[in-house]
């Protein structure tokens, strides 16, 4: 019973075997969100499937944009080209945009203890200093769960955040602009994670501003589809983004 007694909102209102209850409880939290959007579907709801990210850099000045930013995201050990291709989105998206704003929420912690590490492999940071070169009159914001790892120095500055806990983004809001061009999620990479950074980051988007959750796992995609297809307001439009080995979200302010 202890699967029934972790997942409540799964669990069915039943009599039966312990064994027979937990083996229902499973099949329910894999069910419920494919079956939320054939519910959609069949009230003539369109389910998009997701854009490939090579999409974002059709034109030769995207693709121009895209390697630039990939060389630094190389350049100070960030793995958003390596392992991804986000490059392939961000170099586009920031392209033409020049006094901006950015916040990343997770920033690449090496300690082990703490879920979502990069292992003694990655840099802390890495990507906020290629967000700064890349973009040379912008401000760039940064929060972790991790202390330890937290940094100041020329047009970067960061914070602490516990993505589970949205009393610490209502902290986190205190120390930060009212607007941002672009919210990036690379935190703890769980759907209620990503949940609180959303509902923090629509608040915080300027008009055509985007916020972009990275990382998704492909058998999350009926949960983000559904967000897309019917949760958000209507001043945003958003699509789920298919990378190498991920899934993006992407949201865009409209007005």
């Amino acid at each position: 019973m202890r699967i029934a007694e972790g997942f409540p909102m799964f669990a069915p209102m039943s009599q039966g075997s312990s064994p027979a209850i937990a083996s229902l409880t499973k099949q329910s939290a894999r069910q419920t969100f494919p079956l939320m959007l054939e519910l959609l579907s069949s009230a003539g709801i369109k389910i998009e499937a997701p854009t490939p990210i090579a999409l974002f850099a059709g034109t030769d000045a995207e693709q121009d944009a895209a390697l630039r930013l990939k060389d630094l995201f190389d350049k100070y050990g960030s793995d958003k080209a390596r392992t991804h291709e986000y490059h392939l989105l961000y170099g586009p998206l920031l392209m033409l945009r020049d006094e901006v704003a950015v916040l990343e929420i997770g920033l690449g912690t090496n300690n082990k203890n703490i879920v979502s590490n990069m292992t003694s492999h990655g840099k802390p940071g890495a990507s906020l200093r290629a967000f700064r070169d890349f973009l040379p009159d912008a401000q760039i914001y940064g929060a972790d769960i991790d202390r330890g790892i937290l940094f100041s120095e020329e047009r970067i500055k960061t914070f602490f955040v516990d993505q589970t806990d949205l009393g610490s983004f209502s902290a986190l809001g205190a120390w930060l602009p009212a607007e941002f061009d672009l919210v990036i999620d690379d935190g703890l990479h769980s759907p209620n994670a990503n949940l609180a950074t959303l509902i923090f980051g629509l608040g915080r988007l300027k008009v055509s501003g985007h916020l972009v959750i990275e990382d998704i796992s492909p058998s999350a995609l009926a949960i983000w589809q559904l967000i897309s297809a019917a949760l958000l307001p209507d001043n945003y439009e958003s699509r789920v983004v298919e990378a190498d080995r991920a899934l993006l979200f992407v949201v865009r302010r409209l007005e």
